[in-house]
């Protein structure tokens, strides 16, 4: 058995490491790659873009060969032939055909990993050719990693058909720095401040890490009205320092004041949640000068994202302003970068965002399409994640209104948010995705965790109804706690596959070995017995202490058969799968211990259950340090402890 790759990049290098890698596991043999220059008969597995196999490929067409993805695996007479539309997708095909031979990648790391014994590499008779569902299929750096948990996250994302990373700010240092700054969790001992030059390193190992795979690297987002006016870009970092006359007037006017926006007495003002006087040539300027001279810098960035202040309800009241809504002058910005970024990069993309005040349409100015660079990002925040975005069930009777400037009330049912999305129609581009927030904050609701699994394919469903070119999931990196079913599913289910009950059945099967029944009853129990939330946004509210006794009583009756489980567990990936699902059972019973104290009305007793919850995390981190974002729980601890006791 020989590989050969026909091609240059990477990525079909990658390929044939890793079939060779995988395919000598299974299989209990070494296999050689080698370069070849045409495919020449010989029996072996042959990979290759479609430019480089020509005809042979037989790939469907796609409509932009860069974006889109499509791969074939076909038997041509001795050989196999694994093609794609570009180097990524021959990189998933090639996971493609060892998923076929029973492999499969359960979530990130090596422990992830299935790699059945087979007793031969079938080469005949194989005939499989598939487009991707979704041209966008992502992930967007949040929450607290390390630089190891963002690589994993890459290494696993073409395993499982994802084709976009996107990595937030001019550089991410916001992120990496509440990793290895470790503030919350005193316990940690390695705990640093990075500098920015630092964070610019970890950022472009990253991005070595993505364009090795060809996966397409998103950037930026917000930060750019604070560029425009030399303030920090990078997070939502205080500041303090008064700002020159020559600055303050070029900010937006709320109030009858010009001054940067979201003050507090902790936290300072925050620069990137500022908007700009767009109604002033000056600030219009500046502000489409540094989204030109970032792409000019950076011609690695596939989608550039020129995004807005990251605040509702801040847009400038002056006289010149109040002409145009918020959406029309974002559509003037816009208009005036795309074509001149054309001209600096005609590959890259530009993708503006429906998000808080530009949530609604403009009115008087069009979007410019001509330039075939603009693609339309959907986000809608506040939408309630019980129920899919375009759930008749989810409607809280809101009128759905343009409001006046500033008086955005973010709407939280979803049949709002579903008819935002259409009254877009007809004026954004055609190229267009979701981004979304599942694995952001839902996840850390204990009672969440599996109904995410229901929301995800539905949800897909919806964004590709409402003309949405898929997702990418604004996300904690480390979002497999209990497990990585939901995620795993997303995954799937953007791929254009429709995962079904024998799906989980196998996924379980493969996590928890022997005593898989048990696993996938017991949080399937734990979803039926706490129930699901009335809505998304307020999911503690829906609980009375009769549910309460009744979910402990549940909780204390699963130990045992939990503790049988873990000790079936054979091998790493199983051994991890329990420790984690044990860890989930501890974690949630100290939980609904402490609402149980609430609703009796021992507040002291629930603030101190949760303080042991949280000390049960701290010192519990490093083993679950690449499933579960401790950070972000602890964070969501501190602020339900902190009103209870009010």
């Amino acid at each position: 058995m020989i590989i050969y790759i026909l091609d240059t990049h990477p990525a079909v290098a990658l390929a044939g490491e890793e079939l060779a890698r995988c395919l000598g596991t299974m299989a209990g043999i070494s296999i050689p790659v080698r370069q070849c220059e045409e495919f020449n008969g010989e029996s072996a597995i042959y990979l290759g873009t479609a430019e480089a196999l020509g005809e042979i490929a037989a790939l469907p067409q796609v409509a932009d060969p860069k974006w889109d993805d499509a791969y074939c695996i076909r038997s041509v007479g001795k050989s196999l032939i694994i093609a794609g539309t570009n180097p990524r997708s021959v990189l998933m095909g090639a996971y493609q055909y060892l998923r076929e031979l029973g492999a499969d990648w359960l979530w990130p790391g090596d422990d992830g990993e299935v790699l059945p014994q087979i007793d031969d590499i079938p080469l005949a008779d194989c005939e499989i050719t598939q487009a991707l569902a979704n041209r966008h299929r992502g992930v967007c750096i949040e929450g607290a990693p390390a630089l190891e948990h963002v690589t994993d996250m890459v290494q696993w994302m073409p395993r499982v058909g994802l084709n976009s990373y996107f990595l937030q700010f001019q550089v991410a240092s916001y992120f990496w720095r509440q990793w290895y700054g470790h503030k919350l969790n005193p316990t940690w001992e390695e705990q640093r401040e990075l500098t920015e030059e630092e964070c610019r390193q970890l950022d472009k190992a990253v991005i070595r890490e993505v364009k090795r795979r060809g996966l397409i690297l998103h950037q930026v987002g917000h930060g750019w009205t604070a560029a425009a006016v030399g303030l920090p870009t990078n997070g939502w970092v205080p500041y303090r320092e008064e700002l020159p006359e020559s600055t303050v007037r070029l900010l937006a006017e709320v109030n009858g004041k010009r001054r940067l926006w979201d003050w507090n007495e902790e936290r300072g003002h925050i620069p990137i949640n500022t908007e700009l006087c767009y109604s002033n040539p000056e600030a219009r300027r500046r502000i489409v000068q540094v989204v030109l001279d970032y792409a000019r810098a950076h011609p690695e960035v596939d989608a550039l994202h020129f995004w807005l202040s990251d605040a509702p309800n801040n847009h400038c009241e002056c006289a010149g302003c109040r002409q145009m809504s918020p959406s029309d002058w974002y559509v003037m910005l816009l208009n005036e970068i795309s074509p001149r970024l054309k001209d600096i990069a005609p590959d890259m993309k530009l993708v503006f965002l429906a998000y808080h005040d530009t949530l609604w349409p403009p009115e008087e100015l069009q979007l410019d399409l001509s330039n075939d660079n603009l693609v339309y990002m959907f986000a809608p925040i506040s939408r309630c994640y019980a129920h899919h975005l375009a759930d008749p069930q989810c409607d809280e009777d809101q009128v759905l209104q343009r409001p006046q400037r500033n008086r955005v009330v973010m709407p939280k049912d979803n049949r709002v948010n579903a008819k935002l999305l259409e009254l877009w129609d007809g004026v954004r581009s055609d190229d267009s995705f979701a981004f979304d927030y599942h694995f952001m904050w839902p996840w850390r609701e204990d009672r969440m965790t599996v109904r995410l699994a229901d929301i995800m394919p539905l949800d897909i469903a919806d964004y590709a109804q409402g003309k949405l070119g898929g997702l990418i999931n604004c996300c904690v990196q480390r979002i497999f706690y209990p497990n990585g079913w939901p995620f795993y599913l997303m995954a799937r289910a953007l791929w254009g596959e429709n995962p079904s009950a024998q799906d989980k059945t196998q996924y379980f099967s493969w996590a928890y070995g022997e005593a898989a029944r048990t696993a996938q009853d017991f949080l399937e129990g734990f979803a039926e017995v706490t129930g699901s939330p009335i809505h998304g946004q307020s999911w503690w509210q829906a609980a009375d202490l009769a549910q309460v006794d009744k979910v402990l009583d549940w909780l204390g009756q699963q130990t045992e058969s939990l503790e049988a489980g873990a000790q079936q567990a054979t091998g790493p990936t199983q051994q991890r799968a329990w420790r984690l699902l044990q860890h989930y059972h501890r974690l949630v019973t100290h939980l609904w211990t402490a609402l149980q104290a609430k609703l009796s009305g021992k507040i002291d007793e629930a603030s101190a259950e949760i303080q042991r919850a949280e000390k049960f995390l701290q010192q519990t981190e490093r083993e679950t340090a690449r499933a579960l974002d401790t950070m972000l729980m602890l964070e969501h601890l501190k602020s339900l402890r902190q009103a209870w006791e009010q």
